[in-house]
């Protein structure tokens, strides 16, 4: 049995981390606004700001990606699916266990159909051998067969050459990436 690697953020849920910036800082920033990955562009005073991030469970205000739950039955009835996922804050290391946690419940609660032995929490997702990998940063899909990039506001300039040149898939949302699993599959019958 094939085995993909899921990513969480910006590919199961969305929205959490923007919602908690803007409660901190009173503002109403939209995603579109950055092309960074970590959204540091809002983030005036980081010290502050993640004193009351690591306090609030982001994924308590986090939406899941339309079409996200369907899609992932269907797969996990067909491979063997595991969600990686980083959860280490360069700035505040030392306290993103609570992450990990935060993130272990929101699976449990929402996914429940995936073997919780399946979530692997690591920061270093090169080091997953997997067979398939859909992420929505180019790095975190290295060492896959096939590798599907989950459009996101931070990877939406990433031309189509530059995308295929890499062996790399885009997928708008989550049909598109039942669809091109499915012709791939059929591909190799």
């Amino acid at each position: 049995m094939k085995s993909i690697m899921v990513d969480m953020d910006d590919c199961i849920t969305e929205g959490g981390y923007l919602y908690l910036i803007n409660q901190y800082f009173k503002t109403n920033h939209k995603k579109e606004e950055t092309s960074d990955f970590y959204m540091y562009d809002f983030i005036p005073d980081k010290e502050g700001f993640f004193n009351y991030f690591i306090n609030n469970n982001l994924y308590d205000y986090s939406n899941l990606i339309p079409n996200t739950i369907e899609v992932l039955k269907y797969l996990n009835e067909k491979y063997k699916v595991y969600i990686g996922t980083a959860y280490i804050y360069n700035v505040i290391p030392e306290l993103s266990g609570k992450i990990a946690l935060y993130k272990h419940n929101y699976l449990i609660e929402k996914l429940p159909f995936i073997d919780p032995h399946n979530f692997i929490f690591i920061n270093d997702k090169e080091l997953l051998n997997c067979d398939i990998k859909i992420d929505d940063k180019i790095e975190n899909l290295k060492n896959a067969k096939i590798k599907i990039l989950f459009s996101a506001y931070h990877n939406k300039n990433l031309t189509k050459d530059f995308l295929q040149k890499n062996g790399i898939i885009r997928a708008n949302n989550w049909l598109e990436i039942k669809d091109i699993l499915d012709k791939l599959e059929e591909e190799c019958e």
